[in-house]
């Protein structure tokens, strides 16, 4: 038996010398077997070779099935056992799964739990979960497991894993780690490849190292590893980035050289150099360049001079391009259009921009969101808010979405728009492609209405949006406060402040300053301070500006005492008094005759470090002209220009009327030539204050003079005088006895169709009578009588409103 079992054992073992041993004999037996038959029956050699060869082949396989069936039942692991391969070999495959999806956060997750098992994850297992890693940017977490994979002793990560986390760091600009993972590649018994060195020095290329990028290069050819078409092309990106557009064409000429024939990519590095260093004709030589190497240029070839010209204004020579582009067979994309579109929505030429975008359809370059939004923008900076909702439709019936942006830089447009009726179709227009108007939308379209003076409509949209559950903001309440006020209509605007008290909001300075400033303007001081009250109920704290409302409402009213009140508050308050603060308070000392007072608070100002401007000089000039001072007037005038203040030509109104009334000519007269010295033209105020003091002074030569003087002057600037130097020289020459020249000048008036007084007219017909020249005065008696008729019911006003010299 043990015979047997030796026998059976050499026939059945699967060694390589049984195999061998056990071949040789079967061949030999069936070969005797043969040789038996020949004896009575030839058999081919053919026929006796491939017999042999079949019989060792199913024997052969028979021992192998039985083999494998013992080996299967000897290795049959327990139901346990069986359990954790199964769970192992699914979770690895979910990992696969998860990780080729960049699913990174489930494909982490699973593999947290096959080692949080018995079993350890394969290679394959940490290889795909680096690799995911590293295709989603995420350089960290893929250096992670990449250190885990090395502490686990399952074995080395191959060179693909590698290079994608290589190629991981140069996209995230991480130079220094990609640079690391390279020269750790030998440590790892993996040789950095083409593929290695390029992304290192894409890397390079990325953040603009040139230098870098240039020893990546020289070390990557002293390796032996041969540079391709893409380590030259990132070195040529690098000298882009870095704006070195100078050593970008070195480089382009040196990789033919050493057998890399430029490509597209190559030569668009070296245009695109020479754009940002501001040399679009450079850029265009190698655009020729480009065609006469037999390199086709691309879309970016031509885009990037157009987006250059585009940007530095020259819409001309992008257009030439665009031109050069389309006969050269290079189709323009949308992306070549925007770059046109965006420059004429800087310039806000949207004339041009519907040109070009007519052309774009021409042409059947597909428009997309992008080519709408920025000629919307182009009629919003233009206030076109009709080509903005035609815009809008376009972008509709051509199938394009628009989106939040859209509407946004339409809303633009209605900033000065009053049409009610354009908001609801831009309404219309959000609703048709599913976007909700935002609080920004409403408040929009409430001042539209309030542009529109129609408060009843802005309060009808206040309504809506609370209807729609947009909740309204400080903008929404100021905007109704500002409407109601700016419509006169102060009971709403107070309703309104007090409804947006009851809101929550925090209701500021701000806001009580529309209603302030509006009271303000209205002359109604008691109003004003009242809602000073009201601020001070509310513990919000009144700033200067609102404060200077309230002291201007005083002023102009000529209440010096609430005006002065008010000013002392301010400056025991917290906010800041300024130069208008105190302004305001002489302004109303000038209008009550009050010099002394006025001159009190400029000194006041100066004691408290404000510098006046011209406005405080004229006014406290006005205060010393309306008490006849020309002294003071004349000190305060030489204090204001020692300061470096310009004076105007209220200024030297001012003090030319001061002389006026203290009856010193010579010294109006003086002023009035001083004013070209200081840059400053007379205006017919000036001219009439003179003539008007020469008149009184019954020197009406003199004034006759200033009144030539006077009508050449304004003629050559287009003008005419006012009828108060006709009145006054007419009167003027009425009282020295000599009615000719009174009726000389009251007739230039009437040939100018200046309306004089009936006062001049009555002075005239009066000299007459007394002169017994009865048909001249009844010429005269039937203009004062026509006079009267058109006047009508205009009242007692004598000629047409013009400025007034201060203080008349």
């Amino acid at each position: 038996m043990a015979v047997l079992s030796s026998c059976y054992s050499f026939f059945t073992s699967s060694t390589t010398l049984n195999i061998t041993l056990r071949t040789m004999v079967l061949a030999a037996l069936t070969s005797m077997l043969f040789n038996a038959i020949d004896l009575r029956l030839p058999v081919p050699a053919a026929v006796e070779e491939l017999t042999v060869v079949a019989v060792l082949l199913f024997l052969e396989l028979g021992l192998s099935s039985r083999r494998q069936d013992s080996s299967t039942k000897k290795s049959k692991p327990c139901p346990s056992e069986r359990r954790v391969y199964e769970e192992v070999s699914g979770l690895a495959g979910r990992l696969q799964a998860a990780a080729k999806a960049g699913d990174t956060d489930t494909a982490e997750a699973v593999m947290e739990r096959i080692l949080a098992g018995d079993s350890k994850p394969s290679l394959v297992c940490y290889g795909a979960l680096i690799s995911a890693f590293a295709k989603a940017g995420d350089v960290k977490r893929a250096e992670y497991w990449l250190e885990a994979l090395e502490a686990s002793n399952v074995g080395s990560p191959n060179g693909i894993c590698l290079n994608m986390l290589i190629s991981a760091c140069a996209k995230a600009n991480a130079v220094d780690r990609a640079e690391y993972w390279l020269v750790k590649m030998p440590s790892l018994g993996l040789s950095p490849d083409v593929m290695s060195y390029n992304a290192v020095i894409d890397a390079c290329a990325r953040t603009g190292d040139v230098v870098r990028a240039e020893r990546w290069l020289e070390k990557m050819k002293a390796s032996g590893t041969t540079p391709n078409v893409v380590s030259y092309s990132s070195v040529l990106h690098a000298c882009a980035r870095s704006c070195d557009a100078s050593l970008a064409e070195r480089w382009l000429e040196r990789m033919s050289k050493e057998g890399a024939e430029p490509n597209a990519i190559c030569y668009n590095a070296v245009i695109n150099a020479w754009c940002k260093e501001g040399n679009t004709r450079r850029a265009a030589h190698w655009l020729e360049q480009m065609s006469q190497r037999g390199v086709q240029p691309t879309v970016n070839s031509y885009s990037t001079i157009i987006d250059k010209l585009a940007k530095a204004g020259d819409i001309d020579g992008a257009e030439t391009w665009l031109t050069r582009m389309a006969d050269a067979g290079v189709e323009a994309d949308a992306v070549s259009y925007n770059m046109l579109f965006s420059a004429c929505s800087k310039m806000g030429d949207s004339a041009r921009a519907s040109k070009l975008f007519d052309q774009m359809m021409q042409r059947k370059v597909t428009p997309n969101t992008i080519c709408f939004n920025l000629i919307i923008n182009t009629h919003s900076r233009q206030g076109d808010f009709a080509a903005v909702l035609r815009r809008l439709r376009q972008m509709r019936e051509q199938g394009i979405q628009a989106d939040r942006v859209s509407f946004n830089t339409s809303l633009k447009a209605f900033s000065r728009c009053a049409d009610s009726r354009a908001v609801e179709q831009l309404l219309d227009e959000m609703l048709s492609v599913g976007i909700k108007p935002d609080v920004a939308t409403y408040n929009t379209f409430i001042a539209v209405c309030m542009r529109a003076k129609d408060a009843a409509k802005a309060e009808e949209w206040l309504c809506r949006m609370t209807s729609a559950g947009v909740q309204a903001d400080a903008m929404s309440y100021c905007t109704m406060i500002d409407a109601f006020a700016q419509s006169g209509d102060l009971h709403r605007a107070e309703k309104w402040l007090e409804k947006m008290e009851r809101s929550g909001l925090q209701v500021g300075a701000t806001t009580y300053g529309l209603l302030i400033s509006t009271v303000a303007k209205m002359g109604d001081v008691g109003r004003v301070e009242r809602i000073f009250e009201r601020m001070d109920r509310a513990k919000v704290e009144v700033n200067g500006s609102t404060y200077n409302a309230l002291i201007s409402a005083c002023a102009r009213k000529g209440d010096v005492d609430r005006a002065e009140f008010w000013l002392k508050k301010l400056l025991k308050s917290s906010a800041q008094a300024d130069v208008a603060s105190y302004s305001s308070v002489i302004h109303a000392c000038a209008k009550a005759n009050s010099l002394r007072r006025a001159e009190a608070w400029i000194e006041q100002m100066e004691h408290d470090g404000i510098q006046a401007n011209v406005v405080t000089y004229n006014s406290v000039i006005n205060a010393c002209a309306r008490c006849g001072d020309a002294k003071r007037a004349e000190h305060w005038f030489q204090k204001m220009v020692a300061q470096g203040v310009q004076p105007g030509v209220l200024t030297f109104n001012s003090l030319v009327n001061a002389c006026a009334k203290a009856l010193d000519v010579d010294r109006a007269e003086k002023w009035l030539q001083e004013m070209p010295k200081h840059g400053v033209q007379a205006d017919d105020v000036s001219y009439s204050t003179v003539i008007h003091a020469c008149g009184t002074a019954q020197e009406p030569e003199r004034a006759e003079q200033w009144m030539k003087l006077m009508v050449s002057s304004l003629c050559s600037q287009g003008e005419k005088p006012g009828a108060f130097c006709y009145n006054s020289i007419a009167q003027a020459w009425v009282r020295a006895g000599d009615v000719d020249r009174a009726m000389h000048w009251l007739s230039e008036a009437e040939r100018l169709r200046v309306e004089v007084s009936s006062a001049s007219l009555n002075g005239v017909v009066s000299a007459l009578t007394r002169a017994r020249r009865h048909s001249e005065a009844e010429i005269w008696s039937s203009k004062v009588r026509k006079d009267r008729g058109d006047r009508g019911d205009r009242g007692d006003r004598r000629y047409p409103p013009r400025r007034q010299a201060p203080g008349r």
